[in-house]
């Protein structure tokens, strides 16, 4: 059995002293061999009347801590010799993190120190005065094993011993673990969320900090503040959004490392929070309705609209829409203005602040009278005049002029005056258009037209022609092809053809023209290869100097000439000196270039090609006598015909001959 002190067990009141000054517990066994079962971290003292420590204990009990001062007998409630004798304490606990530690022993006479059966310190000798040693060593994390052997050899006999952590920042490099045992709950009445977790056993532990984060995020909070939680409960109220928030506690040592933190626990909060109030309330009449739309809102599953007439403050929801839009139609003919709010409520049913009220007018939607008496009063090379009468000059601010091609339902809006008259500019002087005219009043509402009327500019001086249409062509080897369609309205004497490397074509005043053609088609011959992907635009000019706008940038798609067509030897002899042949002649394709000559190869070994034959000079006929041979040598030829693009036909059949000697005369 335990006993809590060793005052049964001193049998002086000098020994009682000695427990009150050394503040040592004792626990006797019912037998002094039996092992007393000390709590961690208390010591276990074994007392041995030797210093061998061999043998059956004298006694075990549990200390608090090692400090004792024996004087000059043995210790009290045990029977010792008063020199001889040996006291063994150990423990076992968990380090934690492990870390640096300090370890200090005090003895009259010897004693040793191990951590882990290895030996840390060494005073093992009979002495008269206290010695001391302090170590400094690394316990590694986890659970380990302090022994401190004492002996009491002769004389005064006292020991003592400490170990603590090493604790400044320096030092301790160590973080401490993660706490375990963590484990959250929650109060939805009063929204509150409580964390415990079990002690560390860190031996440097300054406390704890205790973290928060919304789920889907990694940003943690740390709500303890700037003071550590010492103990081991934490009890906090996290926002109350609905939304689940994980806790995490970390340790925090004495040299202000923070340990890795523990499993994360989650709330699930009751959702008490309102939404934010609906911002860019707008809106605007659209036809029979109101318009309105404001942006979304965050968490908001649903929206209250509310509606207010003219200056009045009685607003009255009117829906309840799943979207920031809605189209208010039903309104009253006889309210000219209403006044809008909006509030967003979440899933919970949780409803915001009201939104800024926005205010919105019916606008005026009734069309003023059309005019009337529509005429045309002038066409001259100026323009085409047009009058009318107005059909409501209270109601009418303006005038819509309208213009349409005589043959074409294509109508545009030409003008808009406040008078009752208008001269049409812009129309092409020639072409016959229609014309007919609107009213408008402030609000912007546009009466119906009145009938058309008929009228064309006159073709004067200044009138500008149309720009050509329809420009297209081809290319050639050298030769360009253009044609295109004359604008109609106003004549032309001239068209100027331009080109450029580079789209579209400059055809201002400081370009300058390729051709100048009078009619609406281009015919050149002598395009070099090296301007083959120029572009073409043309300009038409009328009598009196007025260009027309350009036509559009074109650019032909270039094709090469098919070479000329092979010919035909069809006669071939050879004589004294001189090998003489006859071929047909070769006419050029339609729109092609012409045939400029024909181009003689010839070899002295049969499979002529214009690789290994020679090539002679350019003849123009059909015939060639070539002087430059040897009687007896067979010579071969074939012969092919050149256009004026120097282009070359294939080679025609071989032929062969032998120049020979002419027979000498009879006698």
């Amino acid at each position: 059995m335990y006993v809590d002190s060793r005052a049964a067990l001193r049998a002086t009141a000098a020994a009682t002293a000695l427990l009150t000054a050394t503040a040592t517990v004792y626990a006797l066994t019912a037998s002094p061999a039996s092992a007393a079962a000390c709590a961690s971290p208390q010591w276990q003292a074994q007392f041995f009347p030797n210093t061998t420590f061999a043998g059956t204990p004298a006694a075990t009990v549990c200390d608090a801590a090692i400090s004792e001062n024996y004087g000059t007998g043995d210790p009290a409630g045990v029977t010792l010799p008063s020199d001889n004798f040996g006291v063994r304490w150990s423990l076992t606990r968990d380090f934690g993190s492990g870390g640096p530690f300090s370890l200090t022993a005090e003895a009259l006479d010897g004693v040793r120190v191990y951590v882990d059966g290895v030996r840390r310190i060494d005073l093992w000798q009979d002495v008269t005065t206290v010695q001391k040693r302090t170590v400094n060593v690394t316990i590694p994390q986890g659970t380990h094993t302090l022994r401190v052997d004492y002996a009491a050899f002769t004389g005064s006999a006292s020991v003592s011993f400490a170990y603590a952590p090493r604790t400044s920042p320096d030092m301790d490099t160590t973080p401490p673990l993660a706490p375990t045992g963590a484990r959250t709950t929650y109060d939805t009445a009063i929204r509150r969320a409580t964390v415990t977790w079990a002690p560390n056993a860190e031996m440097d532990l300054a406390g704890y900090r205790v973290f928060r984060r919304l789920k889907g995020s990694s940003t943690y909070l740390d709500v303890t503040g700037a003071a550590h939680q010492t103990g081991t409960t934490y009890t906090g109220v996290p926002p109350a959004t609905g939304e689940v928030w994980y806790y995490e506690v970390r340790a925090v040592d004495k040299a202000g490392r923070e340990g890795p933190g523990s499993v994360d626990m989650p709330v699930t909060t009751v959702d008490a929070t309102p939404p934010a109030a609906p911002t860019g309330l707008a809106g605007k009449p659209e036809g029979p309705a109101n318009s309105l739309t404001w942006q979304p809102v965050t968490d908001a599953v649903k929206y209250d609209v509310y509606r207010a007439a003219g200056d009045s403050r009685d607003y009255t929801r009117i829906a309840t829409v799943e979207t920031p839009a809605y189209a208010d139609t039903a309104l009253d003919p006889a309210v000219t203005s209403y006044k809008y709010t909006v509030k967003a409520l979440d899933a919970a049913a949780n409803a915001s602040p009201y939104a800024a009220h926005v205010a919105v007018a019916r606008p005026d939607t009734t069309p003023p009278p059309p005019p009337t008496a529509p005429a045309v009063t002038a066409e001259d090379d100026k323009g085409v005049t047009l009058t009318w009468q107005s059909g409501a000059a209270a109601d009418t601010t303006a005038y819509h002029v309208y213009r349409a091609p005589e043959d074409l339902d294509v109508e545009t809006r030409v003008g808009t005056t406040e008078a009752l008259t208008l001269q049409d500019t812009t129309g092409q002087a020639g072409q016959r258009f229609r014309y007919r005219v609107a009213a408008v009043d402030a609000a912007g509402n546009e009466s119906a037209k009145t009938q058309w009327v008929y009228g064309t500019r006159a073709v004067g001086p200044d009138a500008v022609p149309t720009a050509p249409r329809e420009l297209t062509g081809t290319l050639t080897g050298a030769r360009l092809e253009l044609t295109w369609a004359a604008g109609p309205y106003v004549p032309v004497t001239e068209y100027r053809v331009y080109r450029s490397a580079t789209s579209p074509v400059p055809t201002g005043p400081d370009a300058q023209p390729y051709r100048v053609t009078q009619t609406p088609a281009l015919t050149a011959d002598d395009i070099p290869a090296g301007e083959r992907d120029h572009f073409y635009a043309v300009v038409a000019v009328t009598r009196y100097g007025v260009a027309s706008p350009a036509s559009g940038s074109f650019k032909p798609v270039y094709q090469a000439h098919q070479p000329p067509a092979a010919t035909r030897i069809y006669d071939v002899s050879g004589h004294d000196g001189m090998v003489w042949f006859v071929w047909d002649h070769v006419d050029a394709d339609e729109g092609a270039p012409a045939i400029t000559g024909y181009r003689v190869y010839r070899a002295t070994r049969p499979g002529v090609t214009k690789e290994n034959a020679t090539a002679l000079p350019l003849t123009t006929d059909n015939e060639f006598r070539d002087t430059d041979v040897t009687n007896g040598t067979t010579y071969y030829y074939a012969v092919a015909a050149v256009d004026a693009t120097g282009g070359e036909a294939p080679l025609s059949a071989e032929v062969s001959a032998t120049p020979t000697p002419d027979a000498p005369p009879l006698p």
